[in-house]
């Protein structure tokens, strides 16, 4: 099975200068979706956020940066 997270990407890519604007470059951003649910300081504590509040659903977490050089983590949920 394939996760498509085109969906939240396009989210974050949209949302990115409203989030910096508001204060969290450098944070992690859970967004599910096309919604921006809830920011954390680590990528740890925005994925453990994530899986309490969504459990195995899709889900989509990523750090607050302009450098899209950063990583894109996922795991495969087939």
């Amino acid at each position: 099975m394939t996760v498509d997270l085109q969906t939240e990407f396009q989210t974050y890519c949209a949302k990115l200068p409203e989030m910096i604007v508001n204060g969290h470059d450098g944070e992690y951003v859970v967004i599910r979706e096309s919604q921006p649910f809830h920011f954390e300081r680590t990528y740890e504590a925005a994925l453990n956020w994530a899986y309490d509040k969504f459990g195995l659903e899709r889900f989509f977490v990523k750090k607050v940066t302009e450098d899209f050089a950063a990583a894109h983590f996922t795991r495969d949920l087939g």
